[in-house]
């Protein structure tokens, strides 16, 4: 069974948003709540269903998450985060 833990990457699958790159922040039963720190901030997760996600581990950013949703600037370093891992500008 597949662990969808938030501060892993994952790439969506289908929709309007396909091929864009994202940070998980939150698990529902079959949903996940994911951002960007764009088009999607903390506030205003994109909801999308776990089979129209394709994750990326990432046990760094995973470990740093509860840190990073603490901090003021929070989507800005998840904005940087996502670019990083390779996600669109």
């Amino acid at each position: 069974m597949i662990e969808y833990k938030a501060g892993y990457f994952a790439t969506s699958l289908c929709g309007h948003d396909k091929g864009r790159l994202y940070m998980i922040v939150s698990e529902e039963g079959e949903m996940v709540g994911l951002c960007d720190g764009m088009h999607r901030c903390l506030a205003n997760p994109k909801k999308k269903k776990k089979k129209h996600i394709q994750m990326m581990r990432s046990e760094e950013t995973a470990e740093a998450f509860p840190a990073l949703v603490q901090s003021p600037d929070a989507d800005v370093q998840i904005k940087k985060a996502v670019q990083a891992a390779g996600g669109r500008r």
